[in-house]
């Protein structure tokens, strides 16, 4: 799939050559090493993306803040996904003191604790360096990761994003989950998650694989799905005693104190047919649907709700 390898020992190394136990039976996980390249040019468009990954002092897009910011360029073949050159020399990882306490449970998953950041900063200028060749960002679950950096660092609202959780039917494709360390586990190897820049290379890791089911690269995938255009659909006034039916269909609650809020709402590539279903299954007439179009410069982004 790849020319070269990302794992730090090779098979030859651990497993003997005369085994005779059949391969269905058993699992090799090695340590995850990126390599300075994945593969070699073949004459395609070469683009270049970025993978980020943000620690922060919680769990929540409003509440929480930025504790770790770390960025991995790499250059890609557009047509194809394939992975090319991995830029580790202008790799990105940082801390910074957030403007609230870090929680005791982040602490507890990243190791980052409030003493190792007290007195850190991250100049915008320096971030803005690492930004501003990409042509794509792509993190693992952008929707917590863009308004995160959003809130610090405007050169963030000037790229279009993807997301390698929420681009993949990973179900489809033979997973039960989308989590990073699962997935890598899944395509053989391990690593020492929750610290940025690990994750950052776990990403990088998962983009160069190839699908088992599909058969196509992920970072294929995830650029298709930044190209695509999408609409975010909102069921004003929809009537209460139907909020189940609602979250089956998989519509999201927006809160009364958000911006735009007190609604229930979701994104689709399909408007017309979400229109019929919101006029026939909640509203039970034609009435008017706030329609507003998504592309990948507002994918992700609490921006999106700037709707006045």
């Amino acid at each position: 799939m790849n020319q070269y390898s990302h794992f730090a020992v090779d098979e030859a190394d651990l497993i003997r050559p005369d085994t005779h136990a059949d391969r269905a039976n058993w699992r090799l996980i090695r340590r995850l090493q990126t390599p300075d390249r994945y593969n070699d040019p073949q004459g395609g468009t070469v683009k270049r993306a970025l993978v980020i990954d943000v620690e922060t002092t919680g769990l929540s897009t409003e509440n929480d803040d930025v504790t770790q910011l770390a960025m991995l360029p790499f250059d890609y073949e557009a047509e194809s996904g394939r992975i090319l050159a991995v830029l580790k020399d202008q790799a990105f990882d940082h801390l910074r003191e957030p403007a609230v306490p870090i929680s005791e449970e982040a602490s507890l998953v990243t190791g980052i604790t409030n003493e190792m950041v007290a007195g850190k900063s991250i100049a915008g200028s320096a971030v803005a360096t690492v930004v501003t060749n990409a042509d794509l960002i792509i993190a693992h679950n952008a929707s917590f990761d863009r308004p995160m950096v959003e809130r610090h660092w405007k050169c963030f609202t000037e790229k279009p994003w993807t997301c390698t959780l929420s681009s993949i039917d990973w179900l489809r494709e033979g997973y039960g989950s989308g989590k990073l360390d699962y997935l890598g586990m899944q395509f053989g190897w391990f690593y020492d998650g929750h610290r940025a820049m690990t994750d950052c290379e776990a990403c990088l890791a998962l983009l160069a694989q190839a699908l088992p089911n599909s058969g196509r690269r992920v970072m294929e995938l995830v650029r298709e799905a930044a190209l695509q255009d999408d609409h975010l659909i909102r069921g004003v006034d929809a009537p209460f005693d139907l909020k189940d039916k609602l979250r089956q269909r998989g519509y999201r609650w927006r809160p009364a104190e958000l911006p735009n809020g007190r609604v229930w709402w979701t994104v689709t590539a399909e408007p017309e047919a979400e229109i019929a279903w919101l006029q026939s299954e909640i509203y039970g007439q034609e009435r008017p649907i706030p329609v507003h179009p998504i592309t990948a410069f507002e994918r992700y982004s609490d921006r999106l709700w700037n709707l006045d």
